[in-house]
C-alpha cells in the first residue's frame, strides 16, 4: 500500500492549493475554495445531472476525468497567464508533473491517458467533463458574488487581469465579475458538428447535453440575481443546526 498512500498524500496537497482566479480578484472572504474543493464540486455537479443526460455515460471515465484532471497542480500550483507565465512554460512544467505522476503511480491510474484525454476531449465523457469544468469557473464567482459584491475597481486586483480585453470591455459595459464570467464560460459549452462525428452522437443528443449543463449555471445565476441562492438554509430544521459553526468561515 506504499504507493497508494503516497498517491493519496499527493492528492491531498490540492486541499492546500487555493484556486488562483479568486485570489487575483481579491475576493473578500475568509476561506476560498481549493483545488480539492473544485474537484469535489465537479463530481457533485455530474452526479446531480447524470440521470438527466439523454445517453448512458461511462461513470468510471467521468469520475477519473473530473477527479484527476487538475492533479498536476499539486506539483505545479494553479498557474495562470495573468501572473506572467507563458503558455509554453505552463505546458512544460505541467508535462513534467504528468510524467512524474505516471512514472510514480501509473500502475494505479494511467494519468497520461486521463489528463490528456480530458484536455483533448477524446471521447464524449471527456467532453462533458470539460464543459462542466468550464461552467464551474463561472459558478465559483456567482457563489462568491452572491455573498458580497466584488470590487472591480480594487487597486489590488491583478492589473493584467483587469486589462485583459474581455474583462476590460465587460467592466466598461458595467458588468459585474459574476456576470462577465457567467457569459464567458457559458459560451464554452457547445458541441460542434465535427464533434458529432467524433463522438458518434446526433445533433439532437448533443443539444440536449449542452442544454442540461447550461440549465444548471443559468438557474444558479438567476437565483443569485433574485437573491434566493442561499434560501435553502431557511428550510433547515432549526434543532439540527444548533451546533453548526459554518457561518464562522464566511463573511455572511
Amino acid at each position: 500500500m506504499n504507493k497508494e498512500v503516497k498517491l493519496y498524500m499527493v492528492y491531498d496537497i490540492l486541499s492546500d492549493t487555493i484556486r488562483t482566479g479568486p485570489k487575483l480578484w481579491k475576493i473578500d472572504r475568509k476561506r476560498l475554495a481549493d483545488i480539492k474543493n473544485h474537484s469535489l464540486d465537479l463530481l457533485l455537479i455530474y452526479r446531480i445531472l447524470r440521470d438527466k443526460f439523454p445517453i448512458k455515460l461511462d461513470n468510471d471515465k467521468m469520475y477519473d476525468y473530473l477527479m484527476f484532471h487538475d492533479l498536476p497542480e499539486a506539483i505545479t500550483g494553479d498557474i495562470t497567464k495573468f501572473e506572467g507565465v507563458s503558455s509554453e512554460e505552463s505546458d512544460r512544467v505541467k508535462s513534467l508533473a504528468i510524467n512524474y505522476l505516471n512514472d510514480r503511480f501509473g500502475n494505479i491510474i494511467d494519468f497520461d491517458k486521463v489528463i490528456n484525454g480530458f484536455e483533448n476531449q477524446v471521447d464524449l465523457e471527456a467532453k462533458i467533463a470539460y464543459m462542466i469544468d468550464k461552467i464551474y469557473s463561472g459558478i465559483e464567482f456567482i457563489k462568491y458574488e452572491a455573498e458580497k459584491p466584488i470590487n472591480v475597481k480594487n487597486p489590488s486586483v491583478n492589473s493584467s487581469l483587469i486589462n485583459y480585453p474581455y474583462v476590460k470591455k465587460s467592466i466598461e459595459e458595467g458588468k459585474s465579475v459574476s456576470e462577465m464570467f457567467y457569459i464567458y464560460h457559458s459560451k464554452s459549452v457547445k458541441i460542434t458538428d465535427e464533434e458529432l462525428e467524433k463522438y458518434g452522437i446526433s445533433r439532437n443528443i448533443a443539444d440536449q447535453i449542452v442544454s442540461i449543463i447550461l440549465s444548471f449555471i443559468d438557474e444558479l445565476y438567476e437565483e443569485k440575481e433574485n437573491k434566493t441562492l442561499f434560501d435553502e438554509k431557511k428550510n433547515f430544521p432549526k434543532e439540527a443546526t444548533i451546533y453548526n459553526r459554518n457561518e464562522e468561515n464566511t463573511n455572511n
